[in-house]
């Protein structure tokens, strides 16, 4: 296996092996792989046939709002990965303009929505958990520079590993979304809490690092007040009882959040069970 740096390799499988059942594990898996190639982006889903798109991870810097807003609300379902994998694509890595070339469609998909990602180079790592169920890796470039024959012969030799890795974070008897803390729905319910969402984890250590997320959450764009109305809206009150908790009147909750949802750059609450859920998991 031609490896680019040896001890960066040992370090991030090691790292990756030690975070297997946490939920640093996919973010882990993500740096393992970026010792093989260079990307710009990488974003990791699961399919399963006949179901939704499942978020797990992305480090998107450019047009993140469309991950969310359009492509795990619906568009996922014209990728040429999608339909590649519901006609049967095996475990492999693969190039997004061959499976394009192969199918002879996507043209709506790669014209209008891909177009507007920025992303022009795009591989893809497809790995089969169980029957029926696929994790996707994607990486991605924002400038046209193809992917290497060379590129791709490493992250061909890495399958193996990630597979096996990915196997034992990921048995076979259980259920990939109630498994992982790092596994959050397409669409979060807009009624559901974060106490409803983590109930399930390790209690004590999820929720100190769930209260450290509420505390940093938005710190970037929002002022304080929305944040403590964010904060409040993400546990699951709804405007009066925020009104009555922080002793403001009920249009001046709704102001509040109009604002906060217009910096976040969002629309519903269930995308800001999104945002959140995605700070959440890549915050440390």
């Amino acid at each position: 296996m031609s490896i680019l740096n040896e001890n960066d390799y040992q370090q991030a499988l090691a790292k990756a092996i030690s975070a297997i059942g946490t939920v640093a594990f996919v973010r882990r898996l993500a740096s393992l792989v970026a010792t093989q190639v260079t990307s710009d982006c990488t974003l990791i889903l699961s399919y399963r046939s006949g179901g939704p798109a499942v978020y797990l991870y992305d480090n998107l810097q450019h047009r993140r709002d469309l991950l969310f807003q359009q492509y795990l609300n619906g568009i996922y379902a014209q990728d040429p990965f999608y339909q590649a994998l519901s006609r049967g694509l095996s475990e492999g890595v693969y190039a997004l303009r061959t499976l394009v070339a192969e199918q002879g469609r996507g043209p709506h998909y790669m014209a209008e929505f891909y177009q507007a990602t920025g992303w022009q180079e795009e591989l893809g790592l497809v790995l089969s958990l169980h029957k029926g169920q696929w994790l996707t890796l994607f990486l991605g470039r924002l400038a046209a520079v193809p992917f290497s024959a060379d590129e791709q012969a490493r992250l061909r030799h890495l399958l193996p590993i990630l597979s096996a890795l990915c196997r034992q974070h990921w048995p076979a008897t259980s259920d990939l979304m109630a498994l992982s803390p790092s596994v959050s729905p397409s669409v979060p319910p807009p009624t559901s809490s974060i106490d409803e969402l983590i109930t399930p984890l390790a209690p004590n250590k999820m929720r100190a690092h769930v209260d450290r997320a509420l505390a940093s959450f938005g710190k970037a764009r929002l002022t304080p007040r929305e944040q403590q109305v964010a904060a409040l809206l993400l546990q699951g009150q709804n405007n009066d009882a925020i009104a009555q908790q922080l002793g403001i009147g009920v249009g001046t909750v709704k102001n509040h959040r109009k604002h906060l949802y217009s910096k976040l750059h969002i629309d519903s609450q269930a995308a800001l069970f999104a945002h959140f859920i995605n700070h959440l998991i890549t915050n440390d």
